[in-house]
C-alpha cells in the first residue's frame, strides 16, 4: 500500500512539474512577446478562478501524504521534515478558508511567504540527501536528514515531494494575486 501511495504520488508531483516547467517557459518568453503574455493570460483565464481551491487541495494533499508516511508507513521524520510541515500544514487552513471567501488579496498576504518559505527549506533538505557531506550536527541528531524513504522515478523523494507542492503553490497564489490586483484595477 505505501509503495502505491509513494508512486501516485510521485505520479502526481512529476505532472506538477511537468505544468510548472511549462509556465516557467511561457512566463520568460511573456517578458519579451506579446503572444505569450496572451498565452499565459488565457492559462489564467482557464483556471476560472479556483487557483485557490486548487491550492488548497495540493495543500491538502500533501499533508494528508505527509501524515500517512508518519503514521501509518511510520516513517519518522528527519529535522527538516518537520520544517516543512510547519509551513505546509497550515496552509491547508488557511488556504481553504480564503478559497470559501474568494479572498485572493488577503490569501497572497498571508498564505504567501509560507511556501516561499517551504521550498527554500526543501531545496536545501534536496542538497543535504543528494551531499550527505553537508548534513550538519542538527540534522544528525535523531533521524538523519539524509534518509531516503522514497525513490520513486529515479530522484522524486519525500523533499522533492514537498518542493513541488509549495512551488505549485506559490503559482497559484501569484495567478490568483494577478486576477485580484486586474479586479481592483477594474474597480
Amino acid at each position: 500500500m505505501t509503495d502505491a501511495i509513494a508512486t501516485g504520488l510521485a505520479a502526481l508531483a512529476i505532472l506538477l512539474q511537468i505544468l510548472l516547467a511549462g509556465l516557467l517557459v511561457l512566463a520568460l518568453a511573456a517578458t519579451v512577446s506579446a503572444p505569450a503574455r496572451r498565452g499565459l493570460r488565457e492559462v489564467r483565464e482557464t483556471l476560472l478562478g479556483g487557483e485557490l481551491w486548487i491550492a488548497w487541495a495540493i495543500a491538502l494533499t500533501a499533508t494528508l501524504g505527509s501524515l500517512y508516511f508518519s503514521e501509518i508507513a511510520h516513517f519518522e521524520p528527519c529535522r527538516l521534515c518537520w520544517f516543512q510541515r510547519i509551513c505546509m500544514y497550515p496552509l491547508a487552513i488557511v488556504l481553504f478558508g480564503m478559497a470559501l471567501r474568494r479572498d485572493a488579496r488577503n490569501a497572497l498576504l498571508y498564505a504567501l511567504p509560507l511556501p516561499i518559505l517551504g521550498a527554500a527549506v526543501s531545496l536545501y533538505h534536496e542538497y543535504i540527501v543528494y551531499n550527505p557531506q553537508a548534513e550538519t550536527a542538527a540534522c544528525k541528531q535523531g533521524v538523519s536528514c539524509t534518509v531516503r524513504w522514497i525513490e520513486k522515478f529515479g530522484y522524486v523523494q519525500i523533499p522533492t515531494l514537498a518542493l513541488t507542492a509549495f512551488l505549485a503553490i506559490g503559482a497559484l497564489l501569484a495567478f490568483a494575486g494577478w486576477r485580484a490586483r486586474e479586479a481592483a484595477a477594474a474597480t
